[in-house]
């Protein structure tokens, strides 16, 4: 009995969430924030990992190893890894989809994992955002007629940005769309995506606290 206490005692548990650019982390981030205040608790470390592009395989390797190393006196077990990427990219032909199931086998060969999920921001994370256009309108100072202009959620919100003299880029402009994103209605964002984000939210056990 001994022994298995102070395995447990030398384990860190770990739920990692990998986001491919600065406004999917802070958009995550927010949700995240908006489980924690309906009751939601994880189960040791939650870490939001931005991998600055597509969270493919060697990026996510990468980046377990670098966690990996940096607790070096504790066991890490990986509890949960979740890949967040819009989908986009691959209805536009701009890449092949992975062998998601083959993706799973390898890193759990690789890692401790107990699970593996994936969260489709359909069609891109500025969609997201566009679900509390109203928020989004009224963060940026525009007029709650202003209709976003453009072909896709991107173009759109680039646009309103555009509207008051600021530049959207969503890899490398995380300072400056934080005070945005920060005024947005989780609330809103997670109505209109429930079934994009309900594997998130059963591997999290935080549905069961949301209506």
């Amino acid at each position: 009995m001994a022994g298995r206490k102070q395995d447990t005692k030398n384990r860190k548990t770990i739920t990692v969430v990998f986001v491919e650019g600065d406004a999917d982390e802070l958009i995550i981030g927010r949700l995240l924030d908006y489980y924690r205040e309906k009751g939601w608790r994880c189960q040791g470390d939650l870490m939001v990992k931005n991998t600055n592009g597509f969270p493919n395989e060697k990026k996510m390797k990468s980046k377990l190893t670098q966690i990996q190393q940096t607790t070096t006196k504790m066991q890490v077990l990986f509890n949960t890894i979740f890949c967040e990427y819009d989908t986009d990219i691959f209805e536009k032909g701009i890449q092949e989809q992975p062998d998601w199931k083959k993706v799973e086998d390898n890193l759990r060969r690789q890692y401790d994992i107990s699970h593996f999920s994936r969260i489709e921001a359909k069609t891109s994370i500025e969609d997201w955002m566009l679900n509390d256009l109203d928020g989004l309108l009224l963060a940026l100072g525009l007029p709650k007629d202003t209709i976003p202009k453009g072909n896709t959620g991107q173009e759109k919100v680039k646009n309103l940005f555009l509207k008051k003299s600021m530049v959207y880029d969503r890899h490398k402009g995380k300072a400056k769309i934080k005070p945005i994103i920060d005024k947005l209605d989780m609330g809103k964002i997670r109505e209109a995506r429930k079934k994009e984000l309900k594997e998130f939210e059963k591997l999290l056990e935080s549905a069961r606290f949301l209506s």
